[in-house]
């Protein structure tokens, strides 16, 4: 929708109207409620909803005895995922002039109120789940003015900065309208309210205005305001993290597989005597009923009666191997190592092929991070925007600032490694690199100042 349909149907549309051409945006993206949610909650899979595929087996009681286990693999994957991409810190490079003394203040600015104040780290990895399980997110940043001031480093300020993201998984409907150049221009986020009524909030780029159903829609009062910019960053996927009916369909044999096994279980293992009737008449006598109810069996057998076992010998052999073929397979799609206990504590893998699991999850986290990286880069322009509209003093340096933001994926190496690896390839590198390789410190720039004051001291001092 370009800027101009947007002035058009403020201006000649009705309200119901307005509301209906919001909420037809076409995304492409999957519906959570429909398509997704049935997949990612473990409680509406086919196992545990589709009595037809899935008959009850009721006893005397009228009681389901079979026993239905879901598997939450599809919100495992999603967990897994989000935290190889974001457990460790998104790294970010600020370019500016060293020299300049206003600029190196807006940079640590910048830090302060995104990182610190806005605990931006853990925000990144909530972002990702809800990304990676309903395929859209949209995180809205705003500045509040409060009664008391505080210190942000050492500017004073009554404002505060702020963010909260949306997603489906949430209970929420997002509406993105984009320009020909692929430009968010208009953003509709509907919710329904403490009053259980229904809620648009639709911003644009120069106003954000507040829609609620009661009765029928109206425009809420004195919700109505001007904006300098768009404060709100979208983004969407195509599928989620699982892999979408393939994923679902690899899960769902496996459900099957554990729910029919407990039941066999269940059904053969009871306590069963056999008793010996004496002679009659040289005839094998075995009476004996199977019900879902039965605490112990009893087989009658007469002399010279026999009870042997003919189940397939390799059938458990075969079931398990099949459960773990299937569970391989799903890990595989989704490109992430299964690293749950059970498995970490059966397998042989060494401590230096750690690393070689990890290498296609570090390829998913990269492949995965192509959007993030131009989400953050949106991001990070309206959070300058947001701090040179509360510090103005700092308009002319923030606008000086070049951030580039660099995802890191989660490494298996240990600190000993990474001390390592600088030392042997530290001559390659600057100081600036290296320090940040070592990551023990946030402000790489502040350390690498550090240091080089240390080394002209020392220096001075004949030291070195």
């Amino acid at each position: 929708m370009r800027k101009e349909e947007i002035y058009e149907m403020f201006a000649s549309d009705s309200i119901e109207e307005i509301i209906k051409r919001i909420e037809t945006a076409d995304t492409g993206v999957p519906n959570w409620e429909r398509d997704l949610k049935p997949q990612y909650d473990p409680m509406e899979h086919a196992i545990m909803k589709d009595l037809i595929k899935y008959p009850p087996k009721l006893d005397d009681r009228g009681q389901d005895e079979f026993k239905r286990t879901p598997l939450g693999l599809q919100k495992l994957a999603v967990k897994r995922v989000s935290q190889s991409m974001f457990a460790t810190p998104v790294y970010r490079t600020y370019t500016y002039d060293n020299d300049q003394e206003q600029q190196r203040k807006a940079v640590e600015l910048l830090e302060t109120l995104y990182k610190v104040e806005n605990s931006i780290d853990s925000t990144n990895i909530e972002r990702a789940k809800s990304l990676n399980a309903s395929c859209q997110i949209a995180t809205v940043w705003w500045a509040r003015e409060q009664e008391e001031s505080h210190f942000l480093g050492t500017e004073q300020t009554k404002w505060v900065l702020g963010h909260k993201t949306y997603s489906p998984k949430d209970g929420y409907k997002i509406f993105p309208h984009f320009d020909e150049y692929e430009e968010l221009t208009l953003i509709g986020i509907g919710y329904e309210n403490t009053k259980k009524q229904d809620v648009l909030d639709v911003y644009t780029q120069d106003m954000y205005v507040r829609y609620v159903r009661v009765e029928e829609w109206e425009e809420e009062e004195g919700s109505r305001r001007t904006l300098e910019f768009m404060p709100v960053v979208y983004m969407q996927t195509s599928e989620p993290v699982w892999g979408g009916l393939e994923g679902t369909a690899i899960v769902e044999q496996l459900e099957e597989m554990e729910s029919y096994q407990g039941l066999y279980i269940k059904s053969n293992s009871l306590p069963t005597f056999a008793i010996d009737m004496g002679d009659t008449a040289g005839k094998t006598k075995s009476v004996t009923s199977e019900k879902s109810t039965d605490r112990r069996r009893l087989i009658q057998l007469g002399k010279g009666g026999s009870v042997t076992d003919v189940t397939w010998s390799g059938a458990g052999e075969s079931i398990e191997a099949r459960y773990r073929r299937l569970r391989n397979a799903f890990f595989e799609q989704i490109q992430m190592p299964d690293i749950s206990f059970a498995t970490l504590i059966s397998s042989n893998t060494s401590a230096e092929n750690k690393e070689l699991v990890f290498a296609d999850a570090k390829q998913k986290a990269i492949d995965l991070g192509g959007e993030w990286i131009r989400f953050f880069k949106q991001e990070m322009a309206v959070v300058k925007m947001f701090v040179y509209t509360i510090f103005p003093s700092y308009r002319a340096a923030m606008e000086q600032i070049s951030i580039r933001t660099e995802l890191v994926p989660y490494d298996v190496k240990s600190e000993m490694d990474t001390a390592e690896y600088v030392n042997v390839a530290g001559s390659s590198m600057s100081l600036g690199t290296r320090v940040r390789l070592l990551g023990a410190v946030d402000d790489v720039q502040q350390e690498v100042e550090a240091i080089q004051e240390e080394g002209r001291a020392m220096s001075n001092q004949g030291i070195l």
